[in-house]
């Protein structure tokens, strides 16, 4: 089998305190609960990535560049699982009755994250693969570094300047370091602290628009994981490509520190003599996203919802829509469904937006 080298995202997320966490308590309540946990990262990252093999207290996972448009998506994803682990862990905490070490050691544990961007060989001997590479040395060596001594910190996501740069945010605000390793030399990294982001996003308002207060809703699925087709659905210059007409020219706007996406972030698009600008509400990776558009005057408030079907190998999309006219909600309804059947031919777009998608993957892959 011919073996090419690949280009991609490498990512490791590693739970703090296991080796302690085992020693010190009862192993048999301590494997179910790290199970528990490794289950919780495993289970987010197959989202995107491809696991290449859990490693005790740590998970080694890849992804192709070509799967995110945007590179932003990592740092979601880094950010999604992250608060699963945190909430799956506080909930374990709560539930349990057990006095036992172990169990009381739970709040002791955290997770860090390194992300790096380099070159792979997929190597496979008799059946078993395996990732080789001076990349992926270099990720696993990154476990070792200095950034909890430096800051105090205990969880965080520790990216390479190579890997920051592939994402395309820029390091302002985050922990810069050098690190040394043997063989590898100088290694400039940047570094965000997790705790600070979790309070960040578990305070932030939610804006969420229901189904049944929705003027209209547009259903559509993908032949792609949730957080592929949110990577693809929240970029908005993927959006002219929607459009078989070719109307719509959209650009990005106002963004968050450091480049980010996130509540507060606005994107314009110039549809024939109307210029629409829109404004995300509620940004839930990669979960939903709730965003209000302007066009003409006219607000149009949005929520897009991303569920897993087929074990989330596929995804289906739920677009709710409202237009803010002052009228009575069953006059509206009536007035602003058709409108918009005739205005934005929304259902044929969706399907567009889903072939443009499946090809666009079918075509990398091969």
């Amino acid at each position: 089998m011919e073996t090419k080298t690949q280009h991609g995202y490498l990512l490791l997320a590693d739970i703090s305190g296991y080796t302690s966490f085992v020693a010190g308590t009862e192993l048999e309540h301590a494997h179910e609960i790290l199970t528990e946990l490794l289950a919780v990262i495993v289970k987010r990252f197959q989202q995107a990535l491809t696991i290449s093999k859990l490693e005790g207290d740590a998970v080694f996972a890849y992804v192709p560049e070509f799967k995110f448009t945007r590179g932003e998506a990592l740092i979601e994803l880094i950010e999604a699982t992250y608060v699963a682990f945190r909430d799956t862990q506080v909930n374990m905490h709560h539930r349990t009755t057990c006095t036992c070490s172990a169990c009381r050691a739970i709040p002791t544990l955290d997770l860090k994250f390194f992300a790096h961007h380099g070159d792979y060989i997929i190597q496979d001997i008799m059946g078993s693969k395996e990732l080789v590479g001076s990349d992926v040395n270099l990720i696993h060596r990154l476990m070792k570094n200095h950034v909890s001594e430096a800051t105090g910190w205990k969880a965080y996501t520790l990216f390479t300047q190579k890997g920051l740069e592939h994402v395309g945010i820029s390091n302002d605000g985050m922990h810069p370091q050098v690190e040394n390793y043997e063989h590898l030399g100088d290694v400039q990294t940047y570094s965000d602290n997790l705790h600070e982001r979790y309070q960040q996003i578990i305070e932030t308002r939610r804006v969420f628009l229901e189904a049944k207060d929705a003027d209209a809703v547009y259903t559509q699925e993908f032949d792609a994981p949730p957080a592929i087709v949110w990577d693809w659905w929240n970029n908005p210059l993927n959006r002219d490509n929607w459009d078989p007409a070719g109307h719509n020219r959209w650009r990005l706007g106002t963004r968050l520190s450091g480049g980010r996406t996130g509540v507060g972030a606005r994107n314009h698009c110039a549809h024939g003599k109307d210029d629409a600008l829109e404004e995300i509400t509620d940004w839930r990776p990669f979960d939903y996203v709730s965003l209000i558009s302007i066009v003409s005057n006219m607000s149009m408030p949005e929520t897009v919802i991303f569920e897993p079907i087929d074990d989330g190998r596929r995804t289906r999309v739920y677009d709710h829509i409202n237009m803010e006219i002052p009228l009575p909600k069953f006059l509206r309804r009536l007035i602003v469904r058709p409108l918009f059947e005739i205005m934005a031919k929304y259902t044929k777009m969706l399907q567009h937006s889903s072939d443009l998608l499946n090809q666009r993957l079918a075509e990398k892959e091969n």
